[in-house]
């Protein structure tokens, strides 16, 4: 940390990335689930005269959506580690960097099984249903394949929200103030200035 009031450049453009990537990230699962699929399957849908090809187009629309958001998310995350690591190996920062990676990894985790694992299978599902899989009855008994759909779809929305809790955490651990050096002089170091 530098004294005074004017940290230098770099901290200041890293601490700005980091944030960026936090808005992005944020700001996307929030639309995506706020904006996207209410639009999709209640403007988009109903829009076409056969209703199974208007929740096809609402899907497909969804799924291409989230796979984008995914892979922001994804690169998002990977800076933000990156500009940790830096801000604590440059000691711009008396905070321990253990919370942040923490919460990254785990929404890195999740947002990587949903994007690898469970968006591919119920794309399957969906194709081995001839891309109708709203069309298969919903009772399970009837089709494991719909009943095995709507179980991957509840489990991606409980893992979205995991994701979007851990972005709201990792908000609070960035809003915190710095520990003040006396109670961290450890983590303390000033830098020299010539």
């Amino acid at each position: 940390m530098t004294s005074g009031n004017n940290p230098p450049v770099a901290r200041t453009l890293a601490r700005t990335l980091l944030l960026l990537c936090l808005v992005v990230w944020l700001g996307g699962l929030v639309f995506f689930g706020a904006v996207v699929a209410p639009v999709a399957f209640g403007t988009l849908m109903p829009m076409f005269p056969d209703p199974a090809f208007g929740v096809h187009v609402a899907g497909t629309m969804v799924r291409h959506s989230l796979l984008a958001l995914h892979w922001m998310g994804l690169v998002a995350g990977a800076i933000m580690i990156f500009l940790c690591a830096v801000e604590r190996g440059m000691q711009w920062t008396r905070r321990s960097v253990v919370p942040y990676l923490a919460v990254l990894g785990a929404m890195l985790a999740l947002t990587a099984f949903l994007q690898f694992s469970i968006l591919p299978r119920m794309e399957t599902l969906r194709q081995q249903a001839g891309n109708a899989i709203d069309n298969l009855a919903p009772d399970s008994a009837d089709n494991p394949a719909r009943a095995e759909f709507n179980r991957l779809h509840h489990l991606s929305t409980q893992l979205e929200g995991g994701v979007l809790i851990g972005g709201l955490a990792l908000t609070v651990l960035l809003a915190r103030p710095e520990p003040e050096p006396e109670l961290a002089p450890e983590l303390y170091k000033e830098p020299v200035v010539s």
